[in-house]
């Protein structure tokens, strides 16, 4: 998912090491310089690759290292040039870094067209801004799967205890896409002792998609539960603004199938003015194909691990299933008040959503009831909760965002669980 960056990590070891092919560069100083710089770039991608850090502190880290590995750096006006560079730095870190939860209210405020938010109190609507904007879902379109699961689970349709074989995950898995999420949840499955046999517990996948957000299990689960029930649930639950769901997974390959099926002969530039120029319609047609190809196990199209480029993934990210935050409200309010399934499902999807009250000690202490589903991509961060206090005050809070720049990002990511949090605060403390 960074090509573009290993490229320029390569080439900083390149440049380090090059010199040595001279034997009369070959000093000590060269030689360690050489090691150190190779050294501060391996740990770097080990960094962002499995610690899933932000690219940038990988990036400083090496620019940091490079610097204390120049004999250059170490003489007057070096150590002038480089005291500069690390206040210019630790400047830059703190403006990103720091809490700062005014950031996304001032995100929301000023940028009318990019950003929503809306906000119910017992039932009342204290704030909606851009509420009836339709905007993509990201993962908080898994939500409606949740709730689809827990019906059929209420009903016995099926049974929350069947043993899924994992190979069955591994079809709709794609290496290196989720940030980590799927591999993540089966490290926890493992350590819960929920594996046997190579297989997991149904009611786990459906946890796994909304804690961990795994691509895999959502359009497993997709599969399982049949999309005509899943989207009759945005009927249901009169969601007016809600395009219909369909597989993420394999909107993720839509360019890798459509250019081997012309020989592989298309460009980047001509792979999304073709995706673009297909009706929503006709781009889930050829989703769902792909998704049929992956359920086969045919995956001949495309090679692991899969690396998009950023302008294919924008049009993978704007194409997602939209929806409002009005919407979304209805969804979490519906849940809360145990309406968003038939009779008997309400624990079952409590027990899936309500994953902030089993990771947090505090959360328990302060709420009798918080659910949660995030949904992020390269070019959106979504949020949708809603929490009751142990006196049985509700709150629903539904924040969706797109287009930020790099830096706009990380602050956003950075704060919004602070700036929910006071929000949630600010009203739990007014009678």
């Amino acid at each position: 998912m960074y090509l573009l960056l290993w490229i320029v990590f390569a080439g900083i070891v390149f440049f380090a090491t090059i010199p040595l092919v001279s034997k009369k560069n070959r000093t000590r100083w060269k030689i360690t310089q050489a090691i150190i710089t190779t050294v501060s770039v391996i740990l770097a991608i080990i960094m962002i690759e499995f610690l899933h850090i932000v690219p940038l502190i990988g990036i400083v880290f090496v620019v940091i290292f490079s610097f204390l590995t120049d004999r250059s750096t170490y003489t007057k006006v070096g150590l002038i040039i480089t005291g500069v560079v690390v206040i210019l730095i630790a400047a830059g870190a703190y403006y990103v870094f720091h809490d700062d939860p005014d950031f996304v209210q001032n995100y929301i405020d000023n940028h009318p067209d990019l950003a929503s938010i809306h906000l119910t109190v017992d039932g009342e609507t204290v704030l909606s801004q851009q509420g009836q904007v339709k905007r993509p879902l990201a993962s908080v379109v898994k939500t409606i799967i949740a709730i689809e699961y827990a019906n059929q689970a209420a009903k016995g349709t099926i049974d929350p205890e069947q043993s899924v074989p994992l190979a069955e995950l591994d079809k709709f898995y794609l290496e290196n896409t989720d940030g980590g999420a799927h591999p993540s949840w089966l490290e926890e499955m493992r350590a819960a002792g929920h594996i046997v046999n190579d297989s997991v517990p149904l009611h786990q996948v459906a946890k796994g998609m909304i804690r961990y957000s795994s691509n895999a299990n959502t359009d497993f689960l997709i599969e399982k539960l049949g999309t005509e029930s899943i989207n009759l649930v945005i009927e249901q639950l009169e969601l007016e603004n809600h395009d219909p769901i369909y597989p993420l997974v394999s909107a993720l390959l839509a360019s890798n199938y459509l250019n081997d099926q012309h020989d592989g002969n298309y460009s980047n530039s001509e792979l999304e003015e073709m995706l673009r120029s297909l009706s929503m319609d006709k781009y889930r047609e050829l989703v769902w194909e792909i998704h049929g190809k992956l359920e086969q196990g045919e995956t001949d199209f495309f090679s692991q691990p899969v690396s998009v480029p950023m302008g294919l993934q924008q049009v993978w990210s704007d194409r997602l299933p939209n929806a409002s935050a009005e919407d979304y409200a209805k969804v979490m309010q519906a849940i809360s008040n145990n309406t968003a399934t038939v009779p008997g499902g309400e624990d079952i999807l409590r027990d899936v959503m309500e994953w902030p009250m089993e990771l947090h000690a505090s959360n328990r202490e302060r709420y009798a009831h918080f659910g949660a589903k995030g949904g992020s991509t390269a070019f959106v961060l979504n949020q949708a909760l809603y929490v009751e206090d142990h006196n049985g005050k509700k709150i629903e809070l539904i924040i969706f965002t797109e287009g930020f720049n790099f830096i706009e990002q990380i602050k956003m990511n950075k704060n919004m669980n602070s700036f929910m949090s006071e929000v949630i605060d600010r009203h739990f403390s007014t009678d």
